[in-house]
Formats: C-alpha cells, sequence, structure tokens
C-alpha cells in the first residue's frame, strides 16, 4: 500500500482492488476519547460517509465508486479518481468560470438533502469532463437551512483565503451554479445570518 494522504480523521492509501487502482481511507484511532466511543465514532461516520457516497452519485454528483465497507476495520475501498485538484487548476489558470459548474454541483446536493461538511477545492477533482466531489466525512443528511448554510460559509472562506486573485469573480461565479437550486435564496439570507454571528463570537 502506498500512504498518499495522512489526515485528521484519516489516512488514504492507493492500493490495487480486484486488478484496478483504488483508494483504502482508513480511519484513525483517537487516543484521547474513551475506546468505546471511539469505535462508534469511527464506524458511524465510515457507514454514513459510504452511504453520502452512493446517495451522491445516485442523484448524478460525480464521486467515486464505493467498492467495499469494513465496519470492523473502519475502512472503505473506493474507486481512485485520476485527475487534477480543482484547487491547483484554479491557481495555474486563474479559471474562476468552473465555480459555476461547482455551484450548481453544490446545488444538487442540497437540493437532495446532502451537506457535505468540508468543502474545499481540495475536496474536488477535474477527471475527464466530470468534476468529482471527495471526502464526505464529515458530511451529513439533512433538510435544515442552518445546516447548508454552514456549508457555503466554510467553502466561502475556504476558497477566499486559498484563491484571493480570483475571490471576488469566482464566488459570483458560484453563486450563480448554486442558483439552480430552488430553495437558494432561503440558503442565502441565512448564510448572512451565519456570517453576523460570526462577527459576535
Amino acid at each position: 500500500m502506498e500512504l498518499i494522504k495522512r489526515g485528521a480523521e484519516a489516512e488514504l492509501y492507493k492500493i490495487m482492488y480486484n486488478g484496478r487502482p483504488a483508494i483504502l481511507k482508513r480511519r484513525i484511532p483517537k487516543r484521547y476519547r474513551v475506546p468505546e466511543l471511539d469505535e462508534h465514532i469511527r464506524r458511524a461516520r465510515t457507514r454514513r460517509e459510504a452511504r453520502l457516497l452512493d446517495r451522491a452519485r445516485r442523484v448524478g454528483v460525480h464521486t467515486p465508486e464505493v467498492y467495499s465497507v469494513d465496519d470492523e476495520r473502519m475502512e472503505i475501498i473506493m474507486e481512485f479518481v485520476s485527475g487534477q485538484r480543482v484547487k491547483e487548476y484554479l491557481l495555474e489558470t486563474g479559471d474562476y468560470g468552473i465555480m459555476r459548474r461547482i455551484g450548481a454541483i453544490v446545488a444538487a446536493l442540497h437540493r437532495n438533502r446532502i451537506v457535505h461538511g468540508d468543502l474545499t477545492t481540495s475536496n474536488l477533482i477535474l477527471s475527464g469532463d466530470g468534476i468529482y466531489v471527495l471526502d464526505f466525512g464529515l458530511g451529513s443528511i439533512s433538510d435544515s437551512l442552518e445546516d447548508k448554510a454552514v456549508d457555503l460559509v466554510c467553502f466561502e472562506k475556504s476558497f477566499v483565503a486559498t484563491h484571493s486573485d480570483i475571490a471576488e469573480e469566482g464566488w459570483s461565479a458560484f453563486r450563480e451554479g448554486y442558483s439552480q437550486y430552488g430553495a437558494a435564496e432561503d440558503v442565502w439570507r441565512r448564510v448572512e445570518q451565519v456570517k453576523r454571528r460570526a462577527r459576535y463570537l
């Protein structure tokens, strides 16, 4: 196995699975948590992420196909998606128009009650003509405007910090794409409320 990323929540390995390249995602034990609680959290997040990946694919959003889920080892084996991270693509090209497509993708997720939980341009891969959404490890199923608004607030903060040169144009393009969601205006109003609260914390 080739370790390709070690994050706070999990390790990612590139492996071969049934003769094809794949990614093994293994959730890391947290020593500061009570072992029984830690096991419960990691198992629940593993199951939830696999379900979210599958649900997103079924509503037309490109995500890695899930090949296998192991509840005991807290592992998911999924399709290896080759391509370029949107982060690098934007830094190299400044093509902020792609954010319109990403807005439409997030609209599709939110329309179908999928909250990603960690939207960044690092979790989006350009592969062929498609944009794949990765890492639903902090995601959830929710009808809540608040949850969707927080999803957008976190994404905007990350986007502005990483892509300051195109932040205004890029975020405007994202909003255009997101307008495909029927409840978009309600979400944007809640976004402003979330931002106001954050300023007073």
